[in-house]
């Protein structure tokens, strides 16, 4: 049963870069919007999901232009957190929003970007997660909803908002983890604000010392020439020294 847990665990935390009830839910965006497949795929969880979770986040970030390009970037963003000793999962590019990705806790899947615009984005992933003798496959469909809003001396913060459904394929697991439901919720949350405390790390670290930071990104090799350029470019000017703005925001 420990192994059951621990697998479902995993699963959920990275396959959500990027949660408890049955039945039909709401989308955050219009599904019109979607392309007929990434359609059928959304409303199947919406309707028949395992688990459900949400999530609430706030961090400082350099610019709006940056942070958007790290969301649709999965593959950008596990490189940064590599190069500063922040996360050790790798997602590689594998065309026009679709990735791949694995970590070394045994799980392994594809991801693909369905929807985005300046306020949103809907993630979907289909996966497995090994945990010793329980091999996990299942898939999730994430909507993170997103604020932007200026704080002290123009620091630039953003409010997120993460949900994901997710559906384990092995029905008599998928049976048992709704019973183990308020067990596995108390274990899966923790997880989910580590995962997504890599993406406000590697925000802080860009904003605490941008230059500090991009010399040790670079240093790396782990982005390509082009998207290490792009980084810089959205980056802008940077400070040689130091910064010291992560302070937490006053509402204006």
């Amino acid at each position: 049963m420990m192994l059951l847990r621990r697998a479902t665990v995993i699963f959920l935390a990275c396959c959500a870069p990027l949660l408890v009830f049955a039945g039909t839910a709401e989308s955050p965006v219009p599904l019109s919007a979607l392309d007929e497949r990434a359609k059928q795929n959304v409303e199947a969880l919406l309707k028949d999901h395992t688990l459900k979770r949400s999530l609430s986040l706030e961090h400082p970030i350099l610019n709006q232009s940056l942070h958007q390009f790290l969301l649709d970037r999965p593959d950008v963003g596990a490189a940064i957190s590599r190069s500063l000793g922040i996360g050790n999962y790798t997602i590689k590019r594998e065309g026009q929003d679709h990735f791949h990705g694995y970590d070394p806790d045994g799980v392994e899947g594809d991801m693909a970007i369905y929807y985005r615009d300046g306020a949103h984005r809907v993630y979907y992933a289909e996966g497995i997660a090994k945990g010793g003798l329980v091999t996990l496959r299942g898939k999730t469909v994430s909507f993170h909803v997103f604020q932007y809003r200026s704080a002290d001396h123009a620091q630039e913060w953003v409010n997120s908002q993460l949900t994901i459904y997710a559906k384990i394929e092995n029905p008599v697991l998928a049976f048992v983890i709704k019973i183990l439901e308020p067990v596995i919720g108390q274990l899966v949350d923790p997880r989910l604000s580590k995962a997504q405390g890599v993406v406000k790390q590697v925000c802080e670290a860009l904003v605490h010392d941008p230059h500090g930071a991009y010399g040790r990104i670079a240093a790396s090799h782990e982005l390509p020439p082009e998207d290490l350029k792009t980084l810089g470019d959205l980056m802008g000017p940077i400070e040689s020294s130091p910064q010291s703005r992560i302070n937490h925001p006053h509402e204006g």
